[in-house]
């Protein structure tokens, strides 16, 4: 068994995994995945085996953020992530503050599926994938409120944080296609809270009893958000979609 720290900059889920099989199936089959070749000419790297955990983390840093192929030209928008990167090559206590404590930190994928959404005879799901065969993953019927896709994600991460907090989690990255709960759970959150729960328009805001649950349990531990797009391929992402449609099917039959 090949052993060591295989840092995947692009793949199906980014990240640092111990064992080559981990990295496999994050590459495996993933357009224009190859490992680090010497050659003269920039490659897609997009994984690489390292003997540290730290060179492993680095790369994946470097080759998520400058590493383009090319002709040798730079846009603006190149230029300016090689300069990000430079700073934080530079400034070791930056990096430890924004990076190292999310080290080695349970990363979750949550999903909400809902057919019909909006209409009668609307059926939703939830999805929690913590890892192939995990004993937590979650593959449920939304039991409160309307079905929506959006009371469905938000319960989604709701179930999963509650999870981590029963482990003695202190720390949770919770990935998601939504940019709306990432929104309102990192920003608008705080504003409708001042406003009575009214958006800027006045109008109530949605879904917020579920807000409240989730920020009330976000006290509790510390959890980064971070978007992932979805039905692009991303292992994680796709298995949480998975397990919310497969949830879904059983709205129904619960309900009744």
């Amino acid at each position: 068994m090949k052993t060591g720290y295989y840092a995947v900059a692009r793949g199906r889920c980014t990240g640092v995994y111990k064992t080559w099989s981990e990295c496999e199936r994050q590459v495996k089959g993933y357009r224009n995945a190859r490992p680090v070749l010497l050659q003269s000419k920039l490659l897609m790297i997009i994984y690489r085996k390292f003997i540290k955990q730290s060179d492993a983390l680095a790369f994946i840093l470097k080759n998520s953020i400058s590493n383009h192929a090319g002709d040798g030209k730079s846009s603006q928008s190149e230029l300016s992530s090689t300069t990000e990167l430079q700073k934080l090559s530079s400034s070791k206590p930056s990096f430890s503050q924004e990076e190292n404590i999310w080290e080695g930190i349970p990363i979750v994928y949550t999903d909400g599926a809902c057919s019909f959404n909006g209409h009668v005879g609307a059926t939703a799901g939830i999805g929690v994938y913590w890892g192939e065969q995990h004993v937590d993953n979650i593959s449920e019927p939304l039991l409160r409120g309307p079905p929506t896709n959006n009371r469905a994600e938000l319960e989604a991460v709701i179930r999963a944080v509650q999870m981590a907090i029963q482990r003695r989690y202190h720390q949770l990255i919770v990935r998601t296609d939504s940019n709306l709960l990432i929104q309102t759970m990192n920003s608008w959150i705080h504003g409708w809270q001042k406003n009575g729960w009214k958006t800027s328009n006045g109008t109530t805001v949605k879904n917020q009893d579920l807000i409240i649950e989730l920020n009330g349990l976000l006290k509790n531990i510390n959890v980064r958000f971070e978007h992932v797009a979805g039905h692009v391929g991303i292992y994680g992402n796709e298995k949480a979609d998975q397990l919310a449609r497969e949830g879904a099917l059983h709205y129904h039959q619960t309900k009744s």
